[in-house]
């Protein structure tokens, strides 16, 4: 993405000298105004991280992390029947040690939809994204992967892209009917290499090992598609579905292989690839059950999201079948006082290949202590299941939203991670991070 990021890093000096020029002359947002239908906004953020372990091991490693995000925010006829809209940003890292240098690579966002609905039966909504991330995979459990590897000394950067395509039809005034299809996959870039060299004194003979981060992963590409057909209560207050969804994803090896190397007494130069074995290479699943979405009390304080059913699936001829759901349930206890509980238990596909099941309970709580600002707290409960290993997760954020104005937010998070690997002690580790950020739209 060498042009992209060039394109972005020109367009963020350009939008900065326009938003000086407009924040003295014309100090109205958005930035630029086309017409009466075009709407770009200036968007950055500014956020300051202190981790106490950046890897996600046993044997911790601190770091401190500035990230700068500037972007722009484009929408189009966003009140009319067919709108449109995207968004292009930026992030530049930089780390307090030296030794995190090979780490400060830029990371870009960019989305982009359109919506077509008139009022009548008919509505399409098609939404496309990629999207940029380094994040550490050393979580063996989740990934099926071996802890010994190299993975767990790096980040793993990947590309990740999502296309969707999503169209509705109202059947009568209760009845609608929806058809969707998403593909989406990754592709990992700039794997670490790590070289290890093995000399014999008696034979005179050298190897060398060169192994990649990502030589445990699997580039995976998913193509889903759910239909539904919904019934609205006369109330309207409650929504009655019945879903079905086909989920294909086709796994492949990262591009990165394990080579060795041997010098004398055999030819200098001899190279023999060691590729990671293949594994698993197609996993289809369907799930097929109810959703209720709607409030389900005639106060309207409890609002709540289900999706329960039955799934199916298969991995190279290997089935699988049981319980699938995903349930979250909101209350408004008061004006300023609300939380949510989410309950999910589903099998996925793995970044290691093969499926992962998993178990969480999430529960929020949102408190409202003065008019622009809001204190929150969240823990979360995992259980991951990838093959014969098993991690059990405990997480806990606690946070502090300010809404400066309608151009200015900060936000303060504090976060806990205990992560525990099921029979294998040694990959168990703890991680805590506070998070200061701030965030500019224009």
């Amino acid at each position: 993405m060498p042009q992209t990021k060039f394109f972005l890093a020109a367009a963020t000096l350009l939008g900065t000298t326009a938003f000086i020029n407009a924040a003295t002359i014309f100090p109205t947002s958005p930035l630029i105004q086309i017409g009466d239908d075009t709407d770009i906004f200036f968007t950055t953020s500014l956020s300051f991280d202190v981790k106490d372990n950046l890897y996600s091991v046993a044997a911790k490693k601190s770091a401190a992390l500035v990230t700068f995000t500037p972007g722009f925010d484009l929408q189009y006829a966003k009140d009319s029947p067919l709108s449109a809209n995207m968004k292009i940003a930026q992030s530049f890292l930089r780390y307090n040690k030296s030794e995190y240098k090979d780490l400060e690579q830029g990371q870009a966002n960019i989305s982009a939809g359109a919506n077509y609905e008139t009022g009548g039966p008919l509505t399409v909504g098609v939404t496309t994204s990629y999207n940029e991330s380094a994040r550490n995979d050393n979580l063996a459990g989740i990934l099926g992967a071996d802890s010994g590897q190299v993975l767990g000394a790096t980040l793993v950067r990947q590309a990740n892209y999502a296309h969707t395509l999503n169209v509705g039809y109202k059947l009568s005034e209760k009845l609608r009917l929806n058809v969707g299809f998403t593909n989406s996959y990754n592709h990992y870039l700039n794997p670490v290499k790590t070289i290890t060299t093995t000399t014999d004194p008696s034979l005179g003979t050298t190897v060398e090992d060169i192994a990649y981060n990502t030589n445990t992963l699997s580039e995976i590409n998913t193509k889903s598609i759910p239909i539904s057909i919904n019934y609205k209560t006369p109330s309207e207050k409650l929504e009655y579905g019945l879903k079905f969804q086909h989920d294909l994803s086709n796994y492949s090896a990262a591009p990165y292989f394990r080579t060795t190397q041997q010098t004398a007494p055999l030819p200098a130069g001899l190279v023999t690839s060691v590729p990671r074995p293949a594994g698993q290479q197609k996993f289809t699943k369907n799930f097929i059950g109810l959703t209720v979405n709607g409030k389900p009390t005639s106060s309207g304080k409890i609002n709540i999201t289900t999706n329960l059913g039955y799934f199916t699936s298969d991995l190279d001829g290997v089935s699988d079948n049981g319980l699938s759901y995903n349930l979250t349930v909101a209350h408004n206890l008061t004006e300023k006082f609300t939380h949510e509980l989410n309950l999910i238990h589903d099998l996925s596909a793995s970044a290691a290949g093969g499926s992962t099941k998993n178990d969480t309970i999430g529960y929020t709580v949102s408190y409202a202590l003065l008019e622009k600002v809001a204190l929150s707290f969240h823990a979360l409960k995992a259980k991951v299941v990838s093959g014969t290993t098993q991690v059990d997760s405990l997480d806990f954020n606690v946070g502090v939203n300010w809404e400066y104005n309608k151009y200015i937010r900060f936000a303060a998070t504090i976060d806990t991670l205990d992560s525990k690997v099921k029979n294998s002690p040694a990959s168990n580790f703890k991680a805590n991070s506070i998070n200061l950020s701030t965030t500019f739209r224009y």
